[in-house]
């Protein structure tokens, strides 16, 4: 039997249509973001402007390094829903035994383990859903932006090396905060 919606997916994928809609939604969140916060004052025209600037560079990216971030969004919202179905249903299941469920999860939610927790478990979802490689790739030398050279390569290989140390160093400071505050 012919699944309609298989080939409706792989259809709107092969004409580009979930790279465009990463457009939208990019350039919706980031002037939704400037408006809000006012970082550039209370002009639409140059929060628009910036917004799809931003917008166009995230649209680019894919034609650029070769990656597809459509493919590894796809797989980490469907991921982070699940789990949070997961720990929606665990609570429901958790109200059956304990009564005042909200007063305890008031407690639970003002410790810091939850928030590591919280951020060990955001780190596993973004490796495993494959949004990694978004993050850490290397453009193919005949595709990249610098053609066949390699240094693109070389280039991106150092950046992703300064950012994952970056990360490193940043959770390694949050542990060694909260060891030192004995909480």
């Amino acid at each position: 039997m012919t699944d309609y919606s298989k080939l409706l997916v792989e259809k709107l994928l092969s004409m580009g249509f979930y790279n465009f809609l990463l457009f939208i939604v990019t350039l919706t969140a980031i002037y939704a973001i400037l408006k809000n916060k006012k970082l550039l004052g209370n002009s639409p025209i140059i929060n628009g402007l910036i917004s799809f600037s931003i917008a166009f560079f995230v649209f680019a990216y894919p034609a650029i390094t070769g990656v597809s971030i459509a493919q590894s969004l796809s797989a980490f919202i469907t991921q982070a829903m699940i789990l949070c179905m997961v720990l929606l249903l665990g609570l429901l299941i958790a109200s059956i035994f304990y009564p005042n469920i909200i007063e305890f999860l008031q407690k639970a939610f003002t410790s810091r383990n939850l928030l590591f927790g919280a951020i060990a478990l955001s780190v596993a979802l973004f490796v495993t859903s494959g949004l990694v490689t978004v993050i850490f790739v290397s453009p193919s030398p005949t595709q990249g932006p610098f053609g066949p050279t390699g240094t693109a390569t070389q280039t991106t290989n150092e950046i992703s090396l300064i950012i994952g140390g970056l990360i490193l160093t940043f959770i390694i400071l949050l542990i060694a905060s909260h060891i030192s505050k004995g909480a």
